[in-house]
């Protein structure tokens, strides 16, 4: 841009040799360049001899042609500038060895006539190729991705955006930033109507939220067509002074939700055929009752009779409603969106849906512990599993001639942290909080599970029923839901007792959100009482034994029902018996109590066991709390300060 050396002053000449930009000096009225430094020739490759030949032609050739007329536009912007005024342009200039070098220009005036018409103006240029070539590499990058990204600003304004957002969200390119267009809503997808601001996932990232992988259904304009299943997730610069507040990452799933809808709707069918198996036989009832009330109404010439009788018919009609009511809500359940509802309320529509299907042999107790709990979770995923868990005890049962009895049991429990809590979808706090969840367990009295066929059991397509009674996809559907509300999943079977799936789901609000991390509770420790603990599994015994020292107290170790007696009858010293349920051997846990209060009558007891269908008449003498493996540190803690204190040490 600059061709001709100014006369300066030798202060001037040498810190303008040494700045790293090209200072130049250009006067409008001639067009031409007054002054330039030496980092003209460094940066485009050229000596200052071969420079000052080129002379005024050296700006019009070596310009872009495409940049010429942006840079005579800058020109004319100078006329009309303030003084201390500046104005900025980007252009292209040829390197001697032919590549193009970006320059950025910034301007300000440096003299003016009498008249105060600009003369000329002053300018530094710098070399900015490596940031525009960085930045064209990175929008082809962001381009390239196969996700939607974009880029939201702390007001929700929408800073950035590639190819792949702009046709998720069915908007043409257009300025940025822009605000979330209007037209791109996330809905409920039973309603179709848009989400409340609580649960909308835009604004809870801008509120602080983070999103993992959460599906949700979008409606990108009013097109029936342009709806799609969209995973959200998103991720925070580490500068905190960036103009970015969060990036979205948009992936369209809508062929994967359709794919899992349609095994999902396998397994649901094949429970809906054997519901209405067992539905039927109250509905035969109930048209029964019909045909004869109908008939008796009929018949009577009494009207306040007959009255009773059409009552009593109605009413029968409205059981029967309620019946297919049910069938179809099951039946057309949508999954894959989540929700917050009541633990309770979910058991009580479930146990009106399920019972039907189940013999009259075979009893199914519900319980929760805690009034008030609210899970978060897709509920109709949420009732498929359960529906699963159920009839696979039930077949168990059934081809075992073991058992009598299943238990739905929800209970709240709090995370210790690690692998689960760091699935959540929001932030956790660096002071130690955790998580709460809602934990449901089924457990069943059949026939439980060997070792093999445990590990295998969430294995698709593994089954254990023989021919075409089972597909083998229950307990991997189980896991699939559990695993997509960011919960977890364990099961735990003994052979011959029976088995306890255990889902550990969030726990929301009662305003329809998750629930945030609350701040650590203080954990209970002991005096130097004297525990005995009896766990054959070795791991465990030395996992719990460090943890009960830690928490203060001394602990006494058996690996088996006989050697914690032997224990006992050589006359060591212990307050509070601590013992797994089912142990190999011929004492089990509930036998081992029973003879510890034979010699020591008033030593309190805890029982342990991951199964946890056991009912109070398989306890026997000895009635105790019993705690579910794993058990955490601070229940644990819990569990043995009250029954030390007396306040849950057994009967």
């Amino acid at each position: 841009m600059p061709t001709r050396t100014w006369e300066a002053t030798e202060l001037l000449s040498k810190v303008t040799a040494v700045v790293p930009g090209i200072i130049y000096v250009f006067n409008q009225k001639t067009q031409s360049n007054e002054y330039s430094n030496r980092s003209l020739g460094d940066i485009l490759g050229y000596t200052g001899a071969e420079i000052a030949e080129m002379g005024d032609a050296l700006f019009p050739d070596l310009c872009h042609p495409e940049d010429l007329p942006i840079v005579g536009a800058h020109f004319e912007v100078i006329l009309g500038l303030a003084d201390g005024a500046q104005h900025s342009v980007e252009y292209r200039m040829r390197h001697k060895h032919g590549h193009w070098v970006w320059l950025r220009s910034i301007d300000t005036v440096y003299a003016r006539d009498e008249a105060g018409a600009v003369i000329s103006h002053i300018g530094v240029a710098t070399d900015i190729t490596f940031q525009k070539r960085s930045a064209a590499e990175i929008e082809t990058i962001f381009n390239a991705a196969s996700s939607g990204i974009v880029a939201l600003g702390n007001n929700g304004q929408i800073l950035r955006m590639n190819q792949q957002a702009q046709d998720l969200l069915r908007i043409k390119a257009l300025e940025v930033p822009m605000p979330w267009p209007e037209t791109a809503q996330f809905v409920d997808h039973e309603t179709m109507r848009p989400l409340l601001v609580s649960a909308d996932p835009i604004q809870r990232v801008l509120s602080g939220h983070d999103l993992r992988g959460e599906t949700h259904l979008l409606h990108a304009s009013a097109k029936p067509e342009d709806a799609a299943y969209v995973r959200l997730s998103n991720s925070r610069p580490a500068d905190g002074d960036s103009d970015i507040h969060t990036v979205l990452v948009i992936d369209d799933v809508s062929g994967e939700v359709r794919d899992r809808q349609v095994i999902e709707r396998r397994s649901r069918l094949d429970a809906l055929g054997q519901l209405t198996g067992g539905i039927a036989h109250d509905f035969n009832n109930l048209l029964g009752a019909l045909l004869y009330l109908v008939d008796l109404a009929q018949k009577t010439e009494d009207p306040e009779t007959r009255e009773n009788y059409l009552t009593t018919a109605t009413q029968s009609i409205e059981s029967g409603a309620a019946l297919t009511g049910r069938l179809l809500a099951f039946a057309k359940r949508q999954p894959s969106l989540a929700s917050v509802r009541s633990t309770q309320k979910v058991f009580d529509e479930f146990e009106l849906l399920v019972r039907p299907i189940l013999q009259a042999d075979l009893d199914i107790e519900f319980n929760v512990e805690e009034p008030g709990l609210r899970h978060l979770c897709d509920q109709g995923q949420l009732e498929g599993a359960l529906m699963n868990l159920v009839l696979n005890a039930r077949d168990a049962m059934r081809m075992s001639n073991k058992g009598d009895r299943i238990s739905i049991a929800a209970r709240a429990v709090r995370s210790t942290g690690g692998g689960l809590d760091a699935r959540q979808d929001q932030p956790q706090s660096d002071d130690g909080s955790t998580f709460r969840y809602v934990e449901i367990s089924v457990s069943d009295n059949g026939p439980g599970m060997d070792e093999e066929t445990l590990k295998r059991s969430i294995d698709p397509f593994f089954s254990t029923k023989s021919g075409a009674a089972g597909t083998g996809l229950g307990l991997a559907i189980v896991y699939g839901f559990v695993t997509q509300a960011q919960g977890d999943l364990r099961i735990y079977s003994e052979e011959g007792v029976g088995t306890t799936v255990r889902m550990t789901l969030p726990r929301g609000t009662e305003e329809g959100t998750r629930e945030q991390a609350l701040p650590p509770v203080a954990v209970e420790t002991g005096n130097g009482e004297r525990i005995l603990l009896v766990e054959d599994e070795i791991t465990l015994l030395n996992a719990m034994t460090e943890t009960l020292e830690d928490l203060g107290y001394e602990v006494i170790t058996a690996t088996s029902g006989q050697q914690a007696l032997d224990i006992v009858q050589s006359g060591e010293a212990f307050e509070l018996l601590v013992t797994d349920v089912v142990m190999p051997g011929p004492i089990g846990g509930f036998e081992l109590a029973r003879k510890v209060r034979f010699v020591r009558p008033e030593v309190p007891v805890l029982y342990t066991s991951g199964y946890t269908g056991f009912t109070a008449l398989e306890m026997g003498q000895v009635q105790a709390p019993l705690l579910q493996k794993p058990t955490r540190p601070e229940d644990l803690a819990t569990a043995v300060t009250q029954a030390l204190s007396g306040g849950n040490g057994g009967g």
